[in-house]
């Protein structure tokens, strides 16, 4: 079985979307829905999906948080608007299980037909396979004892995803499986494809430029 910490913040719309699918999730892995200080029903939607605990508002902190309580020595992360197939938590178990491998992500698939939404998946997927660094919606997968070890995710406002797969590549063996995680248009759709990829694109740069991230922060709350 595999611990699947889900961080939420006001996340009511796409939950209700999600709900079969967390249902038909639920029998295969322990669900741990970690709350920020949601203000609408999102806590309502999941309480009879799994475990739910509540914490400060961070993704870092509120997925630090879940992995404390998770029971299972195999944690997937996903984001409220990822899906994932019980066929896939059996794809991550079974590599886990192989020497030398300790983490990895799955093969992100956005939600949305069309020739822009395959482009852009592609060059995350691509991104992912050569540097071995992985976004959180990529269905970043650890050991337990790995992820502790490391000290969790660093506690940051942002890119705590990009901070700790940098980390975890130098800890051991990680792959990106051929298993795909579905991911919510949502974000392109709110703001458009070219503002989203464009704004990402700064992000990421002034990232590697070493601008704060309390700053960088600013940028992707416009973006959300």
């Amino acid at each position: 079985m595999i611990s699947v910490i889900i961080p939420m913040y006001n996340e009511e719309e796409i939950l209700s979307v999600n709900l079969i699918k967390f249902d038909n999730l639920s029998h295969d892995a322990e669900l741990i829905f970690v709350d920020g200080g949601s203000t609408d029903r999102s806590i309502e939607l999941v309480s009879t999906r799994g475990n739910v605990f509540c914490c400060n508002k961070g993704r870092a902190i509120q997925m630090n948080y879940g992995a404390q309580h998770a029971r299972y020595n195999t944690l997937l992360f996903l984001h409220a608007d990822n899906i994932v197939s019980p066929e896939t938590l059996l794809s991550i178990e079974k590599k886990l299980q192989v020497n030398g491998f300790i983490g990895g992500c799955l093969t992100q698939r956005i939600d949305k037909k069309g020739i822009i939404y395959r482009t852009i998946e592609a060059q995350g997927n691509t991104r992912a396979r050569f540097s071995k660094v992985f976004y959180g919606d990529q269905g970043i997968f650890i050991k337990k004892d790995i992820f502790f070890k490391m000290g969790g995710f660093p506690e940051v406002p942002i890119m705590e995803d990009v901070i700790f797969t940098k980390k975890l590549r130098k800890a051991g063996n990680t792959v990106i499986l051929p298993d795909r995680i579905l991911v919510s248009p949502r974000r392109w759709e709110k703001r458009g494809i070219i503002k989203t990829t464009l704004l990402y694109s700064l992000i990421i740069l002034l990232h590697k430029l070493g601008f704060p991230l309390e700053k960088i922060k600013c940028l992707y709350d416009d973006l959300r």
